[in-house]
């Protein structure tokens, strides 16, 4: 399991675009939040390669992480990119374990 306390340098590590913006002390919350924010601005900009990798990243700091991370992905990460998974090329991006994330939320609405 990776400590909640190395989620934002991981992260910041992964991507290099948020190396900057994202304390390596950050709450786990706050860095699944920037990072979530990070994953929308590709996708509206159509660098589904680079999305992919985050959406990539997410699957695994959520099979990987503490239970306090999985639900930081599944309140956060997920709520946040579900409106651009309307498209299939986007759709198509999300891991498996995030898919099933998301069809339990939209199941419960």
């Amino acid at each position: 399991m990776l400590p909640d306390a190395k989620v934002p340098l991981l992260i910041a590590l992964q991507i290099p675009a948020l190396k900057y913006s994202l304390p390596s002390t950050a709450a786990v919350t706050t860095a699944i939040g920037a990072f979530s924010a990070y994953t929308r601005q590709l996708i509206r900009l159509g660098q589904l390669q680079e999305a992919k990798k985050c959406f990539s990243m997410a699957g695994v700091l959520y099979r990987n992480g503490s239970q306090l991370l999985k639900t930081a992905i599944e309140g956060v990460f997920v709520y946040a990119v579900s409106p651009f998974l309307d498209a299939q090329p986007v759709k198509d991006l999300l891991p498996a374990s995030l898919q099933q994330v998301r069809s339990r939320h939209l199941q419960s609405i």
